[in-house]
């Protein structure tokens, strides 16, 4: 009897500690773990986070269909940020404070998540970024910070200038970029490099807002300086304007885009006129390809989301589905009761951890959290997006910063 008894004042004890310890890791109960997440699905860049949103969600759901983690469902509480630097600052600080979240994963762009940076260090909830390039994510390096499928921009300016140097042989290049977070950082990044590596400086730079229709000044300028190449950072629907544009107003020279406009919405929307473009892609196989793994993954995606608009899925639906595997992995190693501390313990122990093929791989180390590298080059042939044989050989730049 007295031993029945030290059993279960054992097991009361051990549940009161377990309870005890749910209470105080936020977001975290016995039986569930509450991730917030924040995205555009209002406005201009609501491709971004719509995608975002729908790919994770399909993710979780998955995950939660087959045991969840560790015995736990994962549950998302999603806020939109408009694309808008104080909406996302509203929205983290509601996750953080109001629904008390174990994590954040960013599923917008630069311009938003750029400014919950600040706040997010301070908090010491660890966030996830999918898709946001903005440096300040990952450099300087704060451990609670994490950057998944996207890349550092840095790493942008270095393939691009490559590509741009080696396929086209550009030595006279026109950037046109948005004056917003991302598309100004990747033309920035591109000149950069194509200064340090090439001793090649832009013969234009020329800028442009968000939900421009009409780029003539900007082309005009291109085609003044005498460009030989065009280089695009934007969103797909102000690339594919511009690119008619440029045709209706008889200029010749190749355009090259940034990895946001490598999406088939932009093939659909530029018509004949995005044939020869190039770009690289984040992810190794486009919604809309014939590869048996991304025919079986959009399938089960129509599935889930029967009434989609045409453009669905995108790029941010596969980005968002492959980093909340990622999240969900880490989570797992992080053990049966998780941390902020555990949880980056275990996003660090991936090593070349691959969801499936319609992923790049993700690493991270202890010294940076930049968990993607890789770019895949593609060229619009015959109406489609397809990968090109093309390989950069320069080393990269990039890692040196963290060591």
């Amino acid at each position: 009897m007295k031993r029945l008894q030290k059993i279960v004042s054992g097991c009361v004890l051990g549940w009161v500690i377990s309870t005890s310890a749910y209470a105080q890791q936020n977001g975290v109960t016995p039986d569930s773990v509450t991730i917030g997440a924040f995205g555009t699905i209002t406005g201009p860049g609501s491709y971004i986070g719509l995608g975002g949103r729908d790919g994770a969600s399909l993710a979780f759901k998955e995950i939660n269909a087959a045991g969840g983690v560790n015995g736990r469902k994962l549950q998302m509480v999603f806020e939109d940020d408009a694309n808008s630097p104080t909406r996302a600052l509203a929205a983290v600080k509601k996750l953080v404070e109001e629904d008390k979240v174990f994590l954040l994963l960013s599923l917008g762009g630069s311009n938003a998540t750029a400014a919950t940076v600040d706040y997010v260090k301070e908090s010491g909830v660890p966030m996830y970024v999918s898709i946001a390039s903005a440096p300040r994510v990952t450099y300087p390096f704060v451990r609670t910070l994490f950057r998944g499928g996207t890349t550092e921009t840095s790493r942008y300016g270095e393939l691009y200038a490559e590509f741009l140097d080696t396929k086209y042989k550009g030595k006279r290049i026109a950037i046109l970029s948005g004056r917003e977070e991302y598309p100004r950082n990747e033309g920035d990044a591109t000149a950069a490099k194509l200064k340090a590596w090439f001793n090649t400086e832009p013969v234009a730079r020329l800028e442009f807002n968000v939900g421009d229709k009409d780029f003539t000044a900007q082309l005009s300028g291109a085609e003044r300086a005498n460009a030989d190449v065009i280089a695009f950072f934007g969103n797909p629907a102000e690339a594919a304007i511009a690119i008619r544009q440029a045709r209706d107003l008889g200029l010749k020279q190749p355009f090259f885009v940034g990895t946001t406009m490598v999406d088939p919405a932009f093939v659909a929307a530029a018509r004949g006129a995005a044939e020869g473009v190039t770009g690289f892609s984040l992810i190794p196989l486009l919604p809309g390809s014939k590869q048996a793994d991304m025919v079986k993954w959009e399938a089960n995606w129509r599935r889930e989301y029967p009434n989609a608009p045409p453009g669905r899925p995108n790029n941010f639906d596969v980005l968002g589905y492959a980093d909340a595997y990622v999240v969900a992995e880490a989570l797992r190693r992080a053990g049966p009761n998780p941390n902020a501390d555990s949880m980056i313990h275990g996003l660090e122990s991936l090593r070349d951890y691959l969801v499936g093929p319609v992923a790049t791989p993700r690493s991270f180390a202890t010294s940076n959290h930049i968990g993607n590298l890789q770019l895949v080059p593609m060229q619009v042939h015959n109406g489609a997006w397809e990968p090109i044989d093309w390989h950069s050989t320069h080393a990269s730049d990039v890692l040196k910063r963290y060591q």
